[in-house]
């Protein structure tokens, strides 16, 4: 009786000790995982992935030419969709030959692989017969407004170059509020023109307040009077 008695408590005391211990070290997996994940702005409330890929003097070219820039680290988290931009106006270009209230074709832009945590999220778009693909996208902002900084590859009649946009707007229920788009043109591998030259930068924004979700991620026809962003 007394021997299980002893093999009573040694088992009661085994099973404490084993509980306490993976308590201990799921805690501290989960610590070290929020901390790994945990992402924060610094000084400017841009995180250092922003700030590592578009320099400062950018940013500022982008603001004088009329592009709303939204910092934090808590931004809207019911981003992913696709939207349409329609109709699309030149607001803003240091590009002496281009005419402020252009209309450019309709731009449909995708966001999807949002990660609050990371401040991450991948960027495409179409523009008519031009495409980007988001090569890396962060994201920051606060309550319901954002900004989105991607490195983008820009494929246009078989021909690429590598630019940086900014996307800035307000989520509302039926699309994004103010769609701005700031994009400078950061190595057009030499074709200029059909693209902008290298240092290029404009400013576009829908005209209609609200660029609506939509279903597909099919561009419209070319309209002969109409050309795309990065057109020269």
């Amino acid at each position: 009786m007394k021997a299980s008695i002893k093999y009573f408590k040694r088992t009661v005391f085994f099973l404490v000790v084993l509980f306490v211990g993976c308590t201990v070290i799921g805690c501290t997996e989960d610590e070290e995982e929020m901390n790994v994940n945990q992402v924060t702005v610094e000084a400017n409330g841009l995180t250092k992935s922003i700030n590592d890929l578009v320099p400062e003097y950018i940013i500022e070219e982008m603001k004088s030419l009329g592009m709303p820039i939204y910092t934090g680290d808590s931004p809207p988290k019911d981003l992913e969709n696709i939207y349409l931009a329609s109709p699309f106006i030149l607001k803003g270009s240091n590009i002496s030959t281009d005419v402020l209230g252009f209309k450019f074709i309709d731009y449909y832009l995708k966001l999807e692989n949002q990660n609050n945590n990371l401040l991450t999220i991948k960027v495409d778009y179409k523009n008519g017969n031009e495409n980007g693909k988001g090569i890396g996208s962060f994201i920051v902002g606060k309550f319901s407004s954002f900004s989105i900084f991607s490195e983008i590859k820009v494929v246009k009649d078989g021909k690429t170059a590598k630019a940086v946009y900014i996307y800035s707007g307000t989520i509302a229920e039926d699309g994004i509020e103010n769609l701005h788009v700031a994009l400078f043109m950061i190595d057009n591998n030499g074709y200029s023109p059909p693209l902008i030259n290298n240092g290029g930068g404009r400013v576009i924004y829908d005209s209609s307040g609200l660029s609506e979700t939509v279903n597909s991620f099919k561009t419209n026809k070319i309209k002969d009077e109409l050309k795309s962003v990065m057109f020269n």
